[in-house]
């Protein structure tokens, strides 16, 4: 996959040196050379596919310092403690827009590019197809994050230089089409890109069930806003097929990932070198201590000193016993004589040697699963699909048996940590099918939409961007604001309530006015963290 990745961003660069100089036909064609006469497109395809889960830029700020801990799956209380306050910057905030519509990631650019290309040519409609599937899933998390987005007119910049926001509405209506077209079409057998699709090495049926699945997760998506809309299309998902098995998850694999470039699981790139800052919440470890859920030990690690980089000989694994793991609560800092002080929370803190000490006393995200570089990026998975036909069944939209399918998620979702190549002695060891039998039976399925989405929230750790996405669809798990309103954060930019959406970034203000003015004016607080996109219906 790297000697793709490699080649792939060499290809990107040159379409986009190269997209103002078309008047010179094939005179410029220079045989030795990537340019628009030779270009491996099936490459620009393999950098859209690993662009389109983000990178460390993206992640980093919008996955880490913002929605992981909005929705309480981890938290900082050195750098990053105010975020947790929801303080708003507009580099964080924009970072997944920038790094996917535009600059050398541009995932939307690319998976658009060839997708037009490869619509006529008769050899390539698995691959067209297939290209269709992918870029509905990369602008259907920019929708979901932001609200009105760029998406008819998107990635097509010598065309639209200045492309119109479509209204939500219309864009999960098209998405949702595009996604049953194309799954229609895609048959059977091999695409002509083979291995350089590095989700499912070409393979049409595999390519069929992922867009069945994302077609799943978008019709939930509505079940506030048009409920009537979301059976429709959940029927029609269920009925052409879904992800049936861990072994047919949508993910992309990093064998071999280092966090010195782009080859590392992005979380796992931040957690075990370039931010160390982030603990496991308070929130997420009680729920899973409570219940005694053995993926406890898979989730978490206590290192005598975390801050070290995984480049450094020095780097610990730490110890994944669950009886010693502990969570940080939100919205407090290590700043001894702040009014956000932890020690305010933990009296602990308020000795010097236990404040100098504590990173080796917390739970920091495991280092033998998820702060793995050559962990796998996990896209729509069975235990996800399973766990939201659970919640179809209890509205009385499909007719499977709600607790099996519940069953079925949970299971599979601590199955799925089979898949970490360095985590199989820890799932040895805490996942046994008699820990997970035990786990269910002490915890039996009770009928309830909290408990499927809270199951939901626990398997969507370090996919961020959904946890965020269905926490605000479905209201679950249920999340104290980390903002104290006795104690107000002058900075904070919501009313202490937890955001709903990402602000779109203020270059767009600048330099698409018209189109961001029309857009912001269809938010029913504006730009900003607490109007709601079209489908979270209050």
């Amino acid at each position: 996959m790297n000697k793709y990745i490699k080649y792939a961003f060499a290809a990107l660069g040159l379409l986009t040196v190269s997209s103002g100089c078309s008047d010179f036909g094939d005179v410029n064609i220079d045989p030795e050379h990537m340019n628009q006469g030779n270009v491996p497109y099936e490459m620009v395809f393999t950098n859209a596919q690993h662009q389109a889960l983000g990178s460390d830029w993206d992640v980093w700020r919008n996955g880490c310092i913002y929605a992981g801990q909005w929705v309480q799956h981890w938290t900082s209380i050195d750098w990053w403690w105010n975020y947790n306050l929801y303080a708003y910057s507009d580099g964080y905030s924009a970072a997944f827009w920038d790094g996917v519509y535009s600059g050398d990631r541009g995932a939307i650019r690319d998976v658009t590019t060839v997708m037009d290309l490869w619509k006529d040519l008769p050899d390539y409609q698995t691959d067209y197809n297939m290209s269709r599937v992918m870029r509905v899933y990369v602008l259907s998390r920019m929708t979901d994050l932001y609200g009105d987005i760029p998406y008819s007119q998107a990635g097509r910049p010598n065309e639209f230089s200045y492309p119109r926001y479509d209204t939500q509405q219309d864009i999960y209506m098209d998405m949702l089409n595009e996604l049953d077209q194309a799954q229609a079409n895609l048959g059977s057998g091999t695409a002509k890109m083979g291995n350089q699709d590095v989700y499912f090495r070409g393979d049409a049926a595999a390519w069929k069930k992922f867009a069945n699945s994302l077609m799943l997760r978008l019709a939930m998506r509505l079940s506030k806003v048009d409920p009537a809309t979301a059976q429709t299309w959940v029927q029609k998902a269920v009925s052409n097929g879904l992800i049936a098995s861990n072994a047919e998850n949508a993910k992309l694999e990093h064998p071999g990932g280092v966090t010195t470039d782009d080859s590392a699981e992005p979380y796992a790139k931040i957690f075990a070198h370039e931010d160390k800052e982030f603990f496991l919440s308070e929130k997420f470890v009680n729920l899973l201590k409570t219940t005694n859920d053995p993926r406890l030990a898979l989730f978490g690690c206590v290192c005598e000193d975390p801050s070290i980089s995984i480049q450094n000989s020095a780097y610990q694994l730490g110890n994944p016993d669950p009886a010693i793991q502990q969570g940080l609560p939100g919205g407090y800092n290590n700043s001894k004589g702040s009014d956000w002080f932890i020690g305010k929370k933990n009296p602990e803190f308020n000795d010097d040697d236990y404040l100098a000490s504590y990173a080796s006393k917390y739970s920091v995200p495991n280092r033998y699963t998820y702060s793995d570089p050559t962990s796998p990026t996990f896209i729509v998975t069975y235990a996800q699909t399973q766990l939201l036909l659970a919640e179809a069944a209890v509205r009385g939209w499909v007719s499977g048996d709600a607790k099996t399918c519940y069953e079925n998620g949970v299971r599979a979702a601590m199955e799925q940590f089979s898949q970490f190549p360095n985590g199989s002695r820890l799932y040895q060891q805490y996942l046994t099918r008699e820990a997970v039998d035990a786990y269910l039976t002490a915890n039996p399925f009770d009928g309830t939409l909290k408990q499927i989405n809270t199951q939901y929230w626990i398997n969507c750790f370090c996919d961020e961007y959904e946890s965020f996405a269905n926490w605000r669809r479905s209201g679950y798990p249920e999340l104290t604001p980390a903002y104290d309103p006795a104690n107000p954060y002058g900075m904070t930019a919501t009313d202490g309530s937890i955001p709903r959406r990402f602000v779109y970034p203020t270059t767009e203000s600048q330099v698409n006015t018209q189109n961001y003015e029309e857009a912001k004016g269809r938010l029913n607080k504006g730009d900003s963290f607490t109007s709601r996109v079209w489908w979270d219906k209050e």
